[in-house]
């Protein structure tokens, strides 16, 4: 083959680049077809979907005076019943695994979209000052609103890494659950299923009294662990607070009903400390409803009421808060209720 003359450089080939920029580009198509994919077929970001659309939803509620925050003690009871109804004077962002940190930033976003809020009701249980919620399964969810604010003091790994997180396949956290979720299928193909799930468990009010006192002795003292140990979970009470006052919003911290030997794993010293804590920093009052239920058909488990109990449950917040929460009263649920005691 003939030589370049010295002292001169071969000219690239521009079929060369050609084909780079092609197979980039095909590379790039696939990528994104793969993120899209991933996007809409896993359960991981059919949650996250979940997750913003409870925050977005409040915009469909022009009425909403009353905005509750917190985990699933919140949210269990409360979104299939109060978030439906459009006319309806309260709504609830809460969702299960939520930390203090998620309240604030859903928070955030709401009352800079809505100003007809003048009430927030934020969960005030002891187990969220525990070990248990200084990092929650929502975090990356929660990311989403931070970007938005243009904070980030609230993201773990900063800027970028909050911004490589929101593209599916460089998310961190789904990532996580997927390497989680492949070695739950392979157990279960060698035939090492996980112990039987929620669906072949014993309803909770078909256990005796003293299996349910045991297993809410169980959750309770793990869930409870290590409460008001960490600064955690009061920096984002304290963000909650002033974002509370620079709104001209009240808030107030509430308790739902548990089983009682749940309740009994939170030591009272802790609990008055947080009380202490969060009447001081602004709470206009604490709300305790821990033992307003005692009938385990009112139950889902030991810490979460079902779709029975709320029913009693809804007139005992309404009446402590002094306000109504539903535009309709769900009076046939009542009857129901009635009638199936």
């Amino acid at each position: 083959m003939p030589q370049a003359p010295p002292g001169k450089r071969s000219k690239p080939d521009p079929s060369s680049w050609k084909k780079i920029a092609l197979v980039s580009a095909a590379v790039l198509v696939v990528f994104i077809a793969a993120n899209i994919i991933t996007w809409y077929s896993s359960g991981y970001f059919q949650r996250e979907a979940s997750y913003r659309a409870d925050v977005e939803a409040v915009a469909n509620h022009p009425d909403v005076r009353t905005v509750f925050a917190g985990d699933s003690h919140f949210a269990v009871p409360l979104n299939d019943l109060i978030d439906v109804d459009p006319h309806g004077p309260a709504y609830s962002i809460a969702f299960g695994g939520d930390s203090l940190r998620e309240c604030y930033a859903k928070l955030r976003r709401v009352l800079n979209e809505s100003h007809t809020i003048d009430t927030v009701i934020v969960s005030a249980d002891p187990h969220m000052f525990g070990k248990g919620r200084l990092e929650s399964s929502n975090r990356s969810f929660a990311d989403w609103y931070f970007l938005l604010a243009g904070d980030r003091s609230g993201l773990r790994r900063g800027w970028a890494s909050a911004v490589l997180d929101q593209i599916p396949l460089l998310n961190n956290d789904f990532l996580q659950y997927l390497r989680k979720e492949i070695g739950a299928e392979l157990d279960r193909l060698r035939g090492r299923a996980g112990p039987a799930g929620e669906s072949d468990a014993v309803p909770w009010d078909k256990l005796t009294e003293a299996q349910r006192s045991a297993e809410a002795h169980n959750t309770g003292a793990e869930d409870h662990a290590g409460i008001g140990d960490s600064p955690v979970p009061y920096y984002w009470y304290e963000r909650i607070l002033k974002l509370a006052r620079d709104h001209h919003v009240r808030v107030i911290g509430m308790r739902f009903p548990v089983h009682r030997e749940y309740a009994a794993q939170a030591p009272p010293k802790q609990v008055a400390a947080i009380d202490a804590f969060l009447l001081r920093n602004g709470v206009a009052q604490i709300i305790d409803l821990r033992g307003a239920l005692t009938d385990p058909r009112d139950f889902q488990d030991e810490d979460h009421v079902n779709d029975t109990g709320v029913v009693p449950l809804l007139p005992i917040v309404e009446k402590r808060l002094g306000r109504p929460l539903m535009a309709h009263r769900p009076e046939q649920a009542a009857a129901n209720s009635s009638a199936s005691r």
